[in-house]
């Protein structure tokens, strides 16, 4: 009997032991490399915005910039965190992703579109024309750049629209 009861006790012990070891635990993102980490932050960023929320999308694209800042996407989502705000009237915070896009990434292929949302941020801003006039020529200024270097572009027709109107309040 006292066989059976020494049998039975190594027997349970083995099972409490075993279960309580320690099983190795692997994480999905050290799984991915940085690229695919960033692509997947990029597109959670990019679903939030359509869900309509804002911040976390902004704060979402933000963080896909940082997590892989050699990548060809983190341009693509600082700049997409400046639309986000655009979109959404967060004008004082769009300003300054665009003007933070155009010194870290100055010679970007997107350049000409980052000068028109930053022209189109100051315009968004003019409220009272005959009072404040700083909202006013500073989008008359990031669309002649606009005019100015990328005159081939899409972006450019429209600056010079925007820039009559400007002229007309002037």
């Amino acid at each position: 009997m006292n066989f059976i009861k020494i049998f039975l006790s190594l027997f349970f012990a083995l099972i409490i032991f075993s279960s309580c070891a320690k099983k190795e635990k692997v994480s999905i993102l050290q799984e991915q490399d940085l690229e695919s980490q960033m692509i997947e932050l990029y597109n959670e960023a990019y679903d939030e915005f359509l869900k309509g929320d804002t911040r976390f999308a902004a704060q979402k694209f933000n963080e896909a910039e940082l997590i892989f800042p050699q990548s060809e996407w983190a341009p693509i989502a600082a700049l997409m965190t400046a639309y986000v705000y655009y979109a959404d009237d967060y004008y004082p915070d769009a300003i300054y992703e665009l003007e933070r896009f155009l010194k870290v990434y100055p010679n970007h292929k997107d350049t000409d579109y980052a000068h028109f949302l930053l022209a189109m941020c100051f315009y968004e801003n003019i409220i009272d024309e005959k009072r404040d006039l700083g909202p006013l020529l500073k989008s008359k200024k990031e669309f002649e750049i606009v005019i100015n270097n990328y005159p081939s572009t899409e972006f450019a027709a429209d600056a010079r629209f925007k820039i009559d109107l400007i002229n007309d309040v002037l």
